[in-house]
């Protein structure tokens, strides 16, 4: 087995560190305010929470963090290793930076969804940007494990991943076989710590395809493209509550307030379609990879509040039941990474 050089170990190490330190650099920006998506019309009125609103914004939200390819179809080989520094940019969407107040619409909280669920209102950086270590591990049989350590910049949301992928066809170079493509599926999962308002868990699994091409022996170019199928399972604590003036703020914050469970903040398991492509050049140890991603427009269903706020009906537990099913969609998202990586 290859042992791994105590530069690259320091390197690594070094890497991680930094990447943690970025937490706490302009941590409030892209930090999760979902508090913001309940509404009170008054003191003396419920409160209400805008679901399409919400679970767009958090579809949007969690597609930067989600699981991403960043490698070809094949695999390391049976004693191969990969350790990465890749970094991932998403254009955050445009949309109203006028703050919804008591008399505001759905349409107006679904169009101020970005100033409403991060950070400090107007305080939105242009990009969703997420640098992450990658370590991946070639096992026998074509299969290969890795594990991931990621940061979301201008937030204290911390990624701790794993992923396992199998190649199903791979090392042909010669011959008729040496014609097809190799063939990949994978499955991984990425799990966000830091964030007080939710509990985030996205998994990802994925089919690709990829092509070798051998340029001199130490020289190498292997474009790749494959669909990817997410799932983010969304959990908000119950931390939210009003004060006597009816706006929004959180329990441990404003004594004497109360808890808006009645508000009926969602609890969805999110999905998304992704396509992506992209290329591996390799030189000797060193490995450059570029990777283009699209998220794929959806629509899906959700509950949505109709009723009078000032005087809602309410059933036998306390309730809220002036709730109807609404749509909510989301439109396409492109991301673009990259890695510079030591492979060996």
């Amino acid at each position: 087995m290859r042992r791994i050089p105590a530069k690259i170990w320091l390197l690594l190490i070094s890497l991680c560190l930094f990447i943690s330190m970025g937490a706490s650099v302009e941590a409030k920006k892209l930090d999760l305010t979902l508090a913001r998506f309940v509404q009170c019309h008054g003191p003396d009125s419920y409160c209400h929470a805008h679901n399409v609103a919400y679970e767009r914004f958090m579809t949007e939200y969690t597609f930067s963090i989600a699981p991403r390819a960043l490698s070809p179809a094949s695999t390391l080989g049976y004693s191969g290793f990969y350790i990465g520094f890749e970094n991932s940019i998403v254009v955050i969407p445009s949309g109203s930076a006028l703050l919804p107040d008591s008399n505001a619409t759905a349409a107006d909280y679904e169009a101020a969804r970005w100033r409403i669920g991060s950070g400090e209102y107007n305080a939105l950086p242009p990009v969703m940007y997420v640098p992450s270590i990658h370590v991946r591990k070639g096992l026998p049989w074509s299969f290969e494990v890795g594990a991931n350590f990621s940061n979301l910049a201008y937030s204290n949301t911390i990624l701790v991943g794993a992923d396992v992928k199998w190649s199903l066809f791979e090392g042909y170079r010669k011959g008729v076989l040496g014609a097809f493509p190799d063939i990949a599926v994978r499955g991984a999962v990425n799990q966000a710590v830091g964030q007080s308002d939710a509990n985030m868990t996205m998994l990802g699994v994925d089919g690709s395809i990829s092509y070798h091409f051998g340029m001199g022996g130490t020289i190498s170019l292997e474009p790749y493209a494959g669909f990817q199928y997410l799932w983010t399972f969304l959990r908000p604590e119950q931390l939210l509550a009003r004060t006597e003036d009816a706006t929004i703020d959180y329990l441990d914050a404003t004594p004497g307030s109360y808890d808006l469970g009645n508000a009926a903040l969602t609890k969805p398991d999110l999905e998304r379609a992704k396509i992506f492509a992209g290329f591996v050049f390799r030189f000797e140890m060193l490995a450059v990879t570029m990777d283009f991603a699209w998220g794929l427009p959806r629509e899906w269903k959700t509950t949505e509040f109709t009723g009078d706020p000032t005087n809602p009906t309410i059933d036998s537990n306390g309730r809220i039941v002036d709730w109807e099913s609404a749509t909510a969609k989301v439109d396409t998202q492109f991301m673009f990474s990259f890695g510079v990586a030591a492979q060996f």
